[in-house]
């Protein structure tokens, strides 16, 4: 029988027990004492930072604010564009557009990309060149 007391295959019970630590002292470090609490007056102090810290952020930047103002200049921007056109129409001039479009211009990147399985259009690639930068 491979598993009998004398057998050099039997683990005795000491084997399978967990592993204690034996240490008359848990181990301590005073720089983790220190981030876990503060006392006292540094607890005050924290608090009055905090408080400046969210009263500034009430009437700061936001992302939503930031996003009416583009809208509202964009809005400007399409009134302006617009009083363009019907002057030009009272005239009898005809605008024509000057190029591609944001949208065509994106499509026609999309369509070279999926054709080179390339992550970078050509246009992009040489201008990195001409930069400096490296390429992959």
């Amino acid at each position: 029988d491979p598993y009998r007391a004398g057998s050099s295959r039997f683990l005795s019970d000491a084997a399978h027990a967990p592993c204690v630590s034996h240490s008359p002292t848990p181990t301590w470090s005073p720089r983790k004492s220190i981030r876990a609490m503060t006392r006292g007056n540094q607890r005050d102090k924290d608090r009055l930072a905090n408080l400046k810290k969210a009263e500034g952020m009430a009437g700061g930047n936001s992302t939503i604010k930031q996003a009416e103002g583009t809208a509202e200049i964009m809005r400007q921007k399409q009134l302006a564009a617009e009083e363009k056109r019907k002057e030009a129409a009272d005239q009898g001039i005809v605008l024509e557009r000057k190029g591609p479009t944001q949208a065509e211009k994106k499509a026609v990147a999309a369509m070279e990309m999926a054709m080179t399985g390339r992550q970078a259009t050509a246009k992009a690639v040489a201008g990195k060149r001409a930069s400096g930068q490296k390429t992959v």
